[in-house]
């Protein structure tokens, strides 16, 4: 059985060296030096199954990330000479439609079974979680509830493990407090830590006119007021003639704030106004505070932590005040 990550792998040429490196050569015969040739891989894996007595089985994981039409077509086609047998392909992805994008030659080969695994649930994330704590940490540092309440908090994020496990690791929170326990608190903590070390990775990567308009809400609901996308863009033009950047259009800075609020930085709802129709409003903005001093941290957007920001914009006065 060959296991190939091809999130890692990436390229066709590194899916086939790497089942190439881990195929076994007949009669433990050295393996040859391919280069970087895609051709001379498939041929030299060819070879190798060929001459395999055995059932092989490929396990591509996270098999969306490569190019899938290709290689896996290639080598469902190989068939041993010496077994009479053809490659079993395992494929693994989040993706369950992967197989609706290929091509109608790929799936007329393809014997497809699938198999749907569930989620986590929190009592499995509770033995997972258990294990590493062995190994992570010393005999009666950890509290009787925190591991239940971490496994309880992954479950909520979709049944992820690794997120349980980072709730874990980020005990650090413990050690920075003095304490020596880890304790249900802690992980509340680094909890909240997690999703905001998240939302500012998110905000680092916004283009210039997402952060105009982010930053815009954000003052907005500083000043204690549930903005509307009216007031937001009054205020985020006038940041703009601050900051010397082009003005876009009310309807493209709606969009953008429906795709910062698909990334879960913030919350919206549309309210009615009876026969005045409907009016979307900005309720929060996850980590407001880190959020804004990430904001500041952009060498664009610098320059409004030092800008009276009642007093500079007048022109818009009202939407800020």
């Amino acid at each position: 059985m060959i296991t190939v990550n091809c999130d890692v792998a990436g390229s066709e040429h590194g899916v086939l060296q790497k089942i190439v490196a881990d195929f076994p050569t007949p009669n433990n015969e050295p393996k040859k030096k391919l280069g970087y040739s895609v051709g001379r891989h498939n041929e030299y894996l060819k070879y190798l199954v060929d001459n395999y007595p055995g059932i092989v089985i490929i396990i591509l994981d996270e098999i969306d990330e490569v190019e899938i039409p290709k290689i896996v077509n290639r080598i469902i086609r190989f068939e041993s000479k010496k077994s009479r047998q053809f490659q079993t392909v395992v494929g693994i992805t989040n993706e369950t439609k992967l197989i609706d994008n290929f091509p109608p030659e790929l799936r007329s080969v393809i014997c497809e079974n699938s198999l749907q695994i569930p989620p986590y649930d929190a009592e499995q994330l509770s033995d997972i979680l258990k294990l590493r704590a062995k190994q992570a940490f010393n005999p009666g540092t950890i509290g009787e509830m925190v591991i239940p309440l971490a496994a309880a908090f992954a479950a909520q994020e979709h049944g992820d493990a690794r997120r349980a496990i980072n709730l874990l690791r980020v005990g650090e929170i413990a050690e920075k407090a003095g304490c020596d326990m880890v304790l249900e608190e802690h992980i509340r903590k680094a909890d909240e830590k997690i999703d905001a070390d998240q939302t500012i990775e998110v905000v680092k990567t916004l283009p210039n006119q997402s952060k105009v308009s982010l930053f815009a809400t954000i003052h907005i609901l500083d000043k204690g007021t549930k903005p509307d996308l009216n007031t937001i863009y009054s205020l985020y033009m006038a940041i703009c003639r601050e900051l010397d950047l082009d003005i876009l259009s009310h309807r493209r800075i709606t969009a953008l704030i429906d795709e910062i609020s698909q990334l879960g930085i913030l919350k919206q709802e549309v309210i009615s106004k009876g026969r005045y129709g409907r009016k979307k409003i900005i309720l929060s903005v996850a980590s407001r505070g880190l959020v804004k001093e990430t904001l500041l941290e952009d060498y664009r957007l610098k320059q409004l932590a030092e800008v009276n920001m009642n007093k500079n914009i007048s022109p818009f006065r009202r939407a800020f005040e």
